[in-house]
């Protein structure tokens, strides 16, 4: 099935606990999920522009340290064929932001959304910015959440 989303503007993690847990289901089947879920797993995102530079809602991460575990809210997600979780932020003045300006086709963003260890999860989201106004490109990006096995 194919599927296309513009830039998300609300601050997220793809996966909260119960949501990684299933989709590791829906990815490997029971049986094997079982044998990872042992193990130490993580869903990292790999998110790159493609085309041109970003010049309008570049991919912004919160600090992980400036992130308090009352921000975090579960939400739900419904697709016609299945459910998931990801985590939402809460507003808080604490948090503190990053991003990387007029990021380019050649360079690559990976990040934590999940770690079964522990590891702390990237909040994310498009900016509500432009960097220069006399440019006119769309932002276009293309992401991977990865599974991947330590």
């Amino acid at each position: 099935m194919d599927h296309f989303q513009g830039a998300i503007p609300n601050v997220h993690s793809d996966y909260s606990q119960s949501g990684a847990e299933q989709r590791l289901v829906d990815l490997l089947g029971s049986d094997v999920a079982a044998v990872w879920a042992k193990g130490h797993y993580a869903f990292i995102n790999v998110w790159r522009p493609i085309g041109t530079p970003i010049n309008s809602a570049p991919l912004g991460f919160i600090l992980p340290d400036s992130v308090a575990e009352a921000d975090w809210i579960t939400l739900d997600l419904i697709y016609p064929d299945r459910m998931g979780q990801i985590m939402g932020l809460a507003a808080n003045p604490d948090h503190r932001w990053l991003y990387m300006s007029k990021m380019t086709p050649d360079e690559v963003a990976y990040f934590n959304i999940y770690d079964n260890c522990g590891q702390p999860s990237i909040a994310h989201s498009a900016l509500d910015m432009i960097e220069d106004p006399s440019i006119q490109t769309v932002r276009k990006s293309i992401e991977s959440r990865t599974l991947v096995r330590y």
